[in-house]
């Protein structure tokens, strides 16, 4: 029954990813709330036949391709540089998600760029720790990296590997901005929570800029008004 809602829940934020769906976007199609979705994917809910087949087919799947034996082609994605976009998640920090997501997948890359003083556990919040292990590679910038009670300024160059589960803190420092290539291999729970934030802010600036679009549009029509 585990490994059974386990592959559901990473069949659905798979497919979710390649159709390219927020939450609330494959929600409003299923006629299934955004929170139920997420509980799904990250294994918080077992959820009723009625809403797999709701889900399904707000996703243009069979219901039966949930549980049925993976293809060998699925278990291979490739991710375009041209197709990946950086998001805000904050006023001082940006991430890209490098690879695509395959079925049971826990290993994940991202590019984080971070504003001074940004990071994991940084000045007044809580060091992070969960199951799992890290390695970070310093692109640009340097961060200060501490991990059981241990300090290291890891420089341009520089990684750094170690086991996560030990409360850790890594932040931009020398009062500069740093940018990271950050591997992990993650509880799914964490994972599908990062990919469910991640698609969040993906709404917001989708949103964003939609509306940006409307007002230029509207400007335009002002002017010809005008004129």
């Amino acid at each position: 029954m585990d490994d059974d809602l386990k592959r559901i829940a990473a069949r659905l934020r798979t497919w979710r990813g390649d159709a390219g769906l927020t939450l609330q976007k494959l929600g409003d199609r299923a006629g299934v709330s955004a929170s139920t979705i997420h509980k799904i994917e990250n294994l918080q809910t077992v959820p009723t036949i009625l809403v797999l087949l709701k889900v399904a087919s707000g996703l243009n799947r069979r219901p039966s391709e949930l549980l049925e034996d993976i293809e060998a082609g699925k278990q291979v994605s490739i991710s375009r540089r041209n197709d990946r976009k950086p998001l805000s998640t904050s006023e001082a920090t940006e991430v890209e998600h490098l690879i695509g997501m395959i079925p049971h997948n826990r290993l994940d890359i991202w590019r984080v760029s971070l504003g001074a003083g940004r990071g994991a556990g940084s000045a007044g919040t809580d060091a992070w720790h969960f199951p799992g292990e890290l390695a970070i590679l310093v692109e640009e910038g340097c961060i200060d990296f501490e991990s059981g009670g241990e300090s290291h300024l890891i420089e341009a160059g520089d990684s750094v590997h170690f086991d996560s589960s030990i409360p850790h803190r890594w932040v931009a420092a020398q009062g500069k901005s740093a940018k990271l290539v950050v591997i992990g291999v993650l509880p799914e729970r964490l994972q599908a929570d990062l990919m469910s934030r991640i698609a969040a802010a993906a709404e917001v600036v989708s949103a964003k800029k939609l509306k940006e679009s409307e007002l230029s549009d509207e400007m335009i029509s002002l002017r010809r008004d005008a004129s």
